[in-house]
């Protein structure tokens, strides 16, 4: 990824800056990264957890969707500080032509204006990709998210229900950003791949 965090290879290394001047790295998540991912899912606290938990985060998930990044079937990335796993971000069914998007972070990252720079690089990433367009979830009392995500382009669809990695089903909010004129959204249920 070059300074902006663009990726020339999926595999390379960039950074964004936060608002208050801190560069942090991000990457893709490969195999390893598993014990991270799950430290990055613990230190969430109830009310990030409840608003983010896009799969379960026990060994055999997080190997699965770890390695459905690794093969290309998704493209999962990580926000690093240090060797400190602080955000996780994802554009699941990468090879459809419209993936699902997801961007969570740590407690204390939060309001710290990464979430706009993250949704940037995958929305950079779907293009390159050949993508017609990308769809996400939010859940319907995350104002800020809604606001961010109507901000970078995504429209708001209808209400629809969610599988959340904890198995519960959700009504969340559905958005879709075209990338593609005329690009449509898919008619699949929103629920992780894992």
């Amino acid at each position: 990824m070059d300074e902006k965090g663009k990726a020339t290879e999926l595999n390379e290394q960039g950074s964004v800056t936060s608002r208050d001047g801190r560069s942090l790295a991000v990457r893709r998540l490969t195999r390893a990264d598993g014990p991270a991912l799950q430290r990055f899912n613990a230190g969430l606290s109830p009310e990030s957890r409840r608003l983010f938990l896009p799969h379960r985060y026990d060994d055999e998930t997080v190997r699965k969707s770890l390695g459905r990044s690794a093969d290309g079937e998704d493209l999962a990335l990580g926000l690093w500080d240090g060797e400190r796993l602080v955000g996780y971000f994802f554009l699941w069914y990468f090879r459809r032509r419209v993936p699902l998007l997801g961007i969570g972070l740590a407690d204390e990252y939060q309001g710290r204006g990464l979430g706009r720079p993250l949704m940037d690089i995958l929305i950079r990433e779907a293009e390159r990709n050949g993508n017609e367009g990308i769809e996400l979830t939010t859940m319907q009392d995350n104002e800020r998210a809604f606001a961010l995500y109507r901000k970078a382009g995504f429209r708001y669809l209808r209400d629809v229900e969610n599988v959340a990695g904890d198995g519960r089903i959700a009504i969340e909010r559905a958005m879709f950003h075209e990338i593609k004129p005329g690009a449509a959204p898919m008619q699949e249920p929103h629920r992780p791949p894992v």
